[in-house]
């Protein structure tokens, strides 16, 4: 099975580029010679990351709760440098909210963000990529919060749970055009956010349940998103890798009695 070769450099769309994982997604895919396609809900919010200089970025705003805009957003993308080859989807919302007190648009809000746009936006890029035969690459951000349910995030762990099984039915239908679809799984990632505040009770409880001794930063994620895209991640589609510090491996330790 061939592929046309695309010419160097290759072109990224890194959506919820302006959070700590995205910003640090776009700066090693762009380290690594790739020009980025930067979106967020505010281009503004994208501005300080533009004016690094330190790689070809170009800045989209998009809404991923409009559904009906995303083929088109993709569209616009794939325009800036002329074809894309990578998405990753590295937008997402995790909101705290006890299940008897959750209101239907705060589950509706997380759906359509974690994985209702993940799938309009990669099923529009996939299209595009099997019109031009190029094969390419697209990388979803998911978590560890996929497979161990959390207190006040039923609608977040069921996305992304969600989001594990789309990984897999876009990689099983994809690869006949040699798309790679893969998900990074990260454990607990000190970011700070405005969109996704946490707070310190919070933050010391996961802490605690990570093996490794430090906390997980962003370019522990992009790194692990690199070597997704990269060429000796060839044979590997359909799969999750989970950048975690060991949390997924069980509880650290024993309570103290």
């Amino acid at each position: 099975m061939s592929t046309p070769e695309r010419k160097q450099p290759r072109i990224a769309l890194v959506t919820g580029a302006a959070g700590g994982i995205g910003a640090a997604i776009a700066r090693r895919l762009s380290k690594e010679g790739v020009q980025v396609v930067l979106a967020d809900l505010r281009a503004d919010r994208l501005a300080p990351l533009v004016a690094e200089n330190t790689g070809p970025f170009a800045a989209l705003e998009v809404d991923l709760t409009d559904r009906a805009s995303l083929p088109d957003f993709v569209d616009r993308a794939w325009e800036v440098f002329g074809g894309l080859d990578i998405l990753v989807n590295a937008a997402g919302l995790y909101p705290s909210a006890p299940l008897l007190e959750m209101r239907d648009d705060q589950w509706d809000q997380v759906m359509e963000v974690n994985l209702s746009a993940v799938f309009s936006l990669s099923r529009a890029f996939a299209r595009r990529v099997v019109d031009a035969g190029t094969g390419g690459h697209i990388v979803n951000i998911s978590s560890g919060a996929s497979a161990r349910a959390r207190r006040g995030a039923a609608h977040y762990c069921t996305s992304k749970a969600g989001l594990d099984m789309l990984t897999k039915a876009f990689a099983l239908e994809l690869a006949e055009h040699r798309i790679h679809v893969n998900a990074v799984s990260p454990g607990f990632i000190e970011v700070d956010s405005e969109v996704n505040p946490l707070g310190a009770d919070y933050v010391r409880s996961i802490r605690g349940g990570q093996p490794w001794p430090r906390a997980g930063v962003p370019e522990d994620i992009a790194g692990a998103v690199a070597y997704l895209c990269g060429p000796d991640a060839e044979w590997i589609t359909g799969a999750s890798l989970s950048v975690d510090g060991g949390a997924g491996t069980g509880n650290a330790a024993l309570p103290l009695s």
